[in-house]
């Protein structure tokens, strides 16, 4: 049988290792023509923000120098993903079409009308990428997506341990056979695609950030060799760098969750004890507390624009717009609030913890929509994902699955005190906060809360 060339479609699996449309594509092809398509406009009302897509430029130019070594080209193109497929394969001559899939609603529709146009004339090929499972296929015992994590994470759980010598093999090589590699004329250069703003602003990102497949692996490594061991009890504190920050490189696609799983694997079995086997126990609880945001998205596809609970409409929120140009300018006068806005400016990143307190004080002392904070992090978050950042903005608000009741409000001094005692995260982002200078609060944090619940208490009684 003679193998037909394959258009190797890339998209937020930005990777060589562990990556089965490009071992399908190496194993399966006489030659493969890899492109990266950006299309803003079908990705719309979430379109890449700038921190991200200063990331993607990065990570795209990791990616084409990587694939360059092994020989094969990345060609880049920018517009109408169901028009440029067609003419890529027709001018290509390839007989296949193989990409790893999205999980985003829009997108999968999209991609499946490109299915079914091109099916009757070559053969197209998708693979599940990104997930442990492929959303939809884990429910609960009457067949209906879960709504809370807990049940959700305990049906998984033990689905992963089988996983390890049934589902998932060893992740592979990154396709060490590689075919011939064709070049077309109709590509563009990665500059074309305009992915950097002309605002000097991601500028300062790449002292915080090296995006690409390379150091995602670096993180993975230096992170399960000794920070994980410490993470059940150091997650909470900001200023103390136990986190694994592998959230962008996870919603790129330039690391798996089953790469991160099989290099958790020997601690979770307890090869360094019951401690480090605990912590590692936790971080993966967030790996799946990941897969649960997107089984949310998928299965309620509204929720990244629209309040899971009803009761939560637009005219519950109020206008503010003075309390939001505080909030994102880190200026209100709450030195933890100020140091996460700030520490999101400056880095592109926020602790979690401070996310969850900025959230909460954005929804409930000011008031003001999830829907506005969403967008905030949407454009300045190096690791901007739709089904975290949507059901994480719900999930603080208490108008989403899972959620925190409202009347459950984050005290920005009681967070303090219990994870930032020292000020040593303040310090580091707020330098200023305790001279006698410092802006007084714009809000009280008392009587807004009290206001809050009562305006909350009104609202679902009339």
């Amino acid at each position: 049988m003679i193998k037909a060339r394959s258009v190797l479609w890339f998209r937020r699996d930005l990777r060589i290792h562990d990556n089965a449309a490009l071992d399908w594509a190496c194993e399966n092809s006489a030659a493969v023509i890899p492109v990266y398509i950006h299309s803003p406009e079908e990705e719309r009302p979430w379109a890449p923000g700038a921190a991200s897509r200063w990331w993607l430029h990065h990570s795209l130019a990791l990616l084409q120098n990587r694939l360059a070594d092994k020989g094969l080209t990345l060609h880049f193109y920018s517009g109408n993903s169901e028009e440029l497929i067609p003419k890529i394969i027709a001018e290509s001559k390839a007989g296949s079409l193989v990409y790893n899939r999205l999980y985003e609603q829009h997108l999968h529709d999209r991609d499946s009308r490109i299915e079914k146009k091109l099916k009757h004339e070559i053969e197209v090929v998708s693979f599940d990428s990104g997930l442990f499972f492929s959303p939809g296929t884990v429910l609960n015992n009457q067949q209906l997506p879960y709504r809370v994590y807990t049940p959700f994470y305990r049906k998984i759980r033990p689905l992963l341990s089988e996983s390890q010598s049934q589902q998932y093999s060893r992740p592979s090589s990154g396709g060490s056979k590689m075919p011939e590699s064709i070049s077309l004329s109709s590509g563009l250069p990665l500059k074309s695609l305009a992915l950097l703003d002309e605002h000097s602003w991601h500028e300062k990102l790449a002292s915080h950030w090296l995006p690409g497949e390379d150091r995602a692996c670096e993180i993975l490594d230096e992170f399960t060799d000794s920070a994980v061991e410490h993470y059940e009890v150091e997650r909470d504190i900001p200023a103390v760098d136990s986190t694994s920050r592998l959230s962008p490189y996870l919603h790129f696609g330039e690391i798996t969750p089953q790469q991160i799983y099989f290099a958790l694997w020997p601690l979770l079995e307890g090869e360094r004890g019951a401690g480090a086997s605990r912590s590692a126990e936790v971080f993966l609880k967030q790996l799946i507390w990941r897969e649960f945001a997107h089984n949310v998205l998928w299965h309620f596809p509204e929720t990244s624009t629209k309040p899971m609970n009803p009761r939560y409409k637009k005219k519950f929120w109020r206008s503010n717009k003075s309390g939001f140009i505080a909030w994102s300018k880190g200026e209100t006068g709450i030195p933890i609030i100020d140091a996460g806005m700030k520490q999101l400016w400056e880095t592109g990143w926020m602790h979690n913890r401070v996310r969850m307190i900025v959230s909460s004080f954005l929804t409930k002392n000011l008031g003001i929509n999830w829907l506005d904070g969403a967008n905030w992090f949407w454009d300045t978050l190096v690791d901007a994902d739709l089904a975290n950042n949507s059901m994480g903005w719900q999930w603080v608000a208490g108008c989403g699955v899972d959620a925190a009741p409202y009347y459950r409000v984050f005290n920005p001094i009681t967070q303090t005190k219990r994870f930032d005692s020292k000020f040593s995260y303040i310090d580091t982002w707020v330098p200023g906060h305790a001279v006698s200078d410092y802006p007084h609060p714009i809000v009280d944090l008392v009587s807004s809360r009290d206001e809050a619940i009562q305006r909350y208490k009104h609202y679902i009684s009339s």
